[in-house]
């Protein structure tokens, strides 16, 4: 059966995360015998409407599968967001969603339709009825998927799938949850070859458990993962690893995908991390992964010094009133201890809070801005913030804003299954207190992140080329602007050199060379750089 799946996350446009849950269900299928091909519907014209056309006449797909990795960013300051109210902005994705689903219905209006995705966990009910859907699956999708694939049409046989969503008397059907277990030699996983650009920006997702034991007020993690770990067998992963050693062109950072690394004790991680140095992967390799401050000691930290990690602690305040009232599981004297051991073993740390929370006042607000003078940015350290918490449906935060009504402190819309941006944020509105931590902080980095023409350009040259389209993706880069193509240089110079198509290679070298030496405005010790390239060439 031929299975078309689309990665709806419009925010690939700004930050390139490559979607792994996607391309899980992709491979799993395959190894079943089905064809499958992953297409981004934004990605490589402007019109995404065409390219959604496009795919669908050249793959002629037999049932459609939807991902949706977010329902926004869940961030209330975005400066460059397309969602805003009086009090907040962000980026919201579902409206777009609908569109492209629309489009799909429009050119192939008789084939299923299934929706899925950590997003789509969230609120399954409330999405498909915002989306004219019929069927969804929650959690893991890739067994789920596939047994619909066999089932369909028949509706009792679809009513039977583990994690299935399906049309009901009432309304909707919502199945329990499949335990998960990772697949046998799972290291044997077809990554999606026309998403390679994002291993330059967020570097190379590796899974390596799910499950979240946390109890966070504002976090849907455990409702996505579960509240009960499943782990990978570490030869798994070292297996994997070795993989994308031996067959990537240029590697760089690998990014352990769990909700935190350390959780729930140290023992998987050490004894990967040991695996990892065992290996010698950390000779290839740099590592990132997230943190909780608490299980973080001196021992393991020089390990993953020795194996080059960095890490990013989820912290959320320096306030001990405010962990408490959020059900966090850590203290400041955690953060503080976690942050030390990090300066003593010189590992790359960075701190993410979140202001705004239950519980918060001006006076929280400035404790945690004085701690941050006390523990101040540098080489080794780096904050990011948000501020408000988002309310998702099924969290604790929610359920307290359920329980408590509250006539104060929520900006945005509740709306059903809490789809609409909708936040808490307390002791003022989110941009209040953005601007308030801007005052003392004007260079402390929040999340702010810029969708242009160019930027659109750039990732379109790279999908084309990472889809070995060599022609296409040259067109693309000559005909855009001195700027784009500066940016996209040298990652289209060294693809299509590894595919020996260096007369294409040079073709791009000197339309940008011409340009930076007839004086256009880009960085003009890049021509030196392109005039290396040319010598390498012969």
């Amino acid at each position: 059966m031929k299975v078309l799946l689309w990665y709806t996350d419009k925010y690939y446009l700004v930050n390139q995360v490559y979607p792994l849950g996607l391309s899980l269900v992709a491979d799993h299928l395959r190894k079943r015998g089905h064809t499958v091909t992953v297409e981004y519907p934004f990605l490589p014209d402007t019109d995404f409407k065409k390219n959604i056309r496009d795919a669908i006449n050249r793959i002629d797909p037999d049932v459609v599968g939807i991902g949706i990795r977010n329902l926004d960013t869940c961030m209330s300051c975005e400066e460059y967001g397309d969602f805003k109210g009086n009090d907040y902005q962000t980026f919201y994705f579902l409206p777009r969603v609908k569109e492209v689903i629309a489009e799909v219905k429009r050119t192939i209006p008789r084939i299923p339709i299934v929706v899925g995705g950590g997003g789509f966990t969230i609120s399954p009910v409330a999405i498909l009825k915002y989306l004219g859907l019929s069927y969804g699956i929650i959690g893991e999708g890739e067994e789920p998927f596939l047994q619909f694939i066999e089932a369909f049409p028949d509706k009792h046989k679809i009513s039977q799938i583990p994690n299935m969503v399906y049309p009901c008397d009432k309304g909707y059907s919502i199945n329990p949850r499949r335990p998960y277990a990772f697949s046998p030699n799972s290291a044997q996983f077809h990554r999606e070859p026309k998403f390679n650009f994002s291993y330059q920006t967020n570097g190379i997702p590796v899974l390596v458990k799910r499950g979240c034991n946390q109890a966070c007020s504002y976090c849907v993690e455990p409702l996505i993962e579960g509240n009960k770990f499943v782990f990978r067998s570490i030869d798994d992963v070292i297996d994997e690893l070795k993989a994308i050693a031996e067959s990537s062109w240029e590697t760089g950072t690998i990014f352990f995908v769990d909700t935190e690394f350390n959780v729930p004790d140290l023992g998987y991680g050490s004894e990967l991390v040991s695996a990892i140095l065992e290996a010698g992967l950390h000779e290839h390799f740099r590592f990132v992964s997230q943190f909780i401050p608490k299980r973080f000691d001196l021992d393991f930290a020089k390990r993953l010094a020795e194996a080059g990690f960095s890490v990013v602690f989820s912290c959320e305040s320096f306030s001990d009133t405010i962990l408490e009232k959020n059900q966090v599981s850590y203290r400041e004297s955690d953060i503080i201890k976690a942050i030390e051991t990090c300066d003593k073993v010189g590992i790359h740390c960075t701190v993410t809070l979140i202001f705004g929370l239950p519980g918060e006042t001006y006076e929280t607000i400035d404790y945690t801005l004085r701690r941050i003078k006390e523990y101040p940015v540098g080489l080794l350290r780096a904050y990011e913030y948000t501020v408000g918490g988002r309310i998702y449906q099924g969290t604790p935060l929610c359920n307290n804003v359920e329980k408590n009504n509250p006539s104060k402190n929520l900006y945005g819309t509740k709306s059903e299954g809490y789809l609409l941006p909708y936040y808490y944020c307390a002791p003022a509105s989110p941009f209040e207190v953005n601007e308030y931590i801007k005052q003392v902080f004007p260079d402390l980095l929040s999340y702010q992140n810029k969708y242009d023409e160019g930027t659109h350009q750039c990732l379109a040259i790279a999908y084309l080329s990472d889809q070995t389209l060599w022609d296409e993706a040259v067109e693309l880069f000559v005909t855009t602007g001195t700027a784009v193509q500066a940016s996209i240089y040298d990652y289209l110079f060294k693809r299509l050199v590894a595919a020996q198509r260096e007369d294409k290679a040079k073709t791009i070298s000197l339309t940008l060379l011409d340009k930076i030496e007839s004086g256009e405005l880009v960085d003009p010790g890049q021509a030196h750089m392109i005039k290396f390239y040319l010598s390498c060439l012969g």
